[in-house]
């Protein structure tokens, strides 16, 4: 296993690699439900989420739905 520095939302994350899209969302505790992930500035579809793997210097954006009212 191997440190790399991934940006998560323009936040610097340090993490152990080899991780998932889905492992991450699951490090950080965020619901898939209404969420949205972009890899390097391209969407990754939700089923492509487990087999999409973070390398070092990887640009990640989570988007999530909020409703309001």
């Amino acid at each position: 296993m191997t440190q790399i520095k991934v940006n998560v939302n323009n936040q610097p994350l340090n993490v152990i690699a080899p991780i998932s899209l889905s492992e991450l969302i699951a490090l950080k505790q965020i619901d898939v439900d209404g969420t949205a992930i972009a890899k390097n500035a391209a969407i990754v579809s939700k089923r492509e989420w487990p087999t999409t793997y973070l390398n070092d210097n990887d640009t990640v954006d989570i988007f999530t739905l909020v409703a309001g009212g």
